[in-house]
């Protein structure tokens, strides 16, 4: 049962800020607090008014100076210390980052890992010539692309795909995901096993093509 208290949840956002804006408007649905929002330069123009609008703070720094970067985004989130922190960045979080809300962050990868970690992971999806492709949701650790999976979806890779196609089939999965993935840390359903890995209490393990599955919304 959901926690009368809502998740406070940071996001960190370098593109358009599509998953960002589907949680913001599905708030009340998956219980969180979106607390704070941080952009880089190349970040969409808009999100600044969007979230101050809704009341969300909003920070934007320039990644060229990195040491003045890490400091930056470092200092705000330990600063507001969200419940959550979610990434769509193209930034790795420094350390001192990672290691102050350990089991607190969450990453966004636009394929299936451990394949395909690093960058541009949709166009090494198709490059390889794989016909199951997907996305995962996994916690961050130090290592890249390397931590604990929460949950990932399934999307098949079509002979004349490019990168629009399949990115477009790719969101359709990955938006419901995500906002399923919020929606178990407010409830407090995500947890670690004996082996360190994350396991989502009551979720089922035996459905495709988001695994665990998704749960209606009530």
């Amino acid at each position: 049962m959901r926690s009368e208290r809502r998740l406070r949840t940071a996001f960190c956002v370098s593109g358009h800020g599509s998953l960002f804006r589907a949680a913001v408007a599905r708030c009340d649905d998956i219980g969180i607090e979106p607390a704070l929002l941080i952009l880089e330069t190349k970040s969409a123009a808009d999100l600044d008014d969007f979230a101050r609008g809704r009341g969300i703070a909003v920070m934007r720094l320039d990644p060229r100076d990195r040491a003045a970067f890490d400091v930056a985004v470092t200092k705000a989130l330990v600063d507001e210390q969200p419940d959550l922190t979610a990434l769509t960045f193209d930034r790795i979080l420094p350390a001192t980052a990672v290691d102050a809300l350990r089991h607190r962050i969450i990453n966004v990868h636009p394929a299936l890992l451990p394949a395909f970690a690093g960058t541009r992971g949709i166009e090494r999806t198709l490059a390889a010539g794989v016909k199951v492709g997907g996305a995962t949701i996994h916690e961050v650790i130090a290592e890249v692309d390397a931590g604990p999976i929460i949950a990932q979806a399934a999307v098949e890779v079509l002979p004349n795909d490019d990168v629009l196609s399949y990115g477009r089939r790719l969101y359709e999965r990955l938006e419901p995901m995500f906002l399923q993935v919020l929606r178990w840390f407010a409830e407090g359903r995500v947890v670690h096993d004996a082996a360190g890995r994350v396991v989502v209490r009551g979720a089922r393990y035996d459905s495709l093509p988001v695994v665990p599955a998704l749960e209606p919304f009530s």
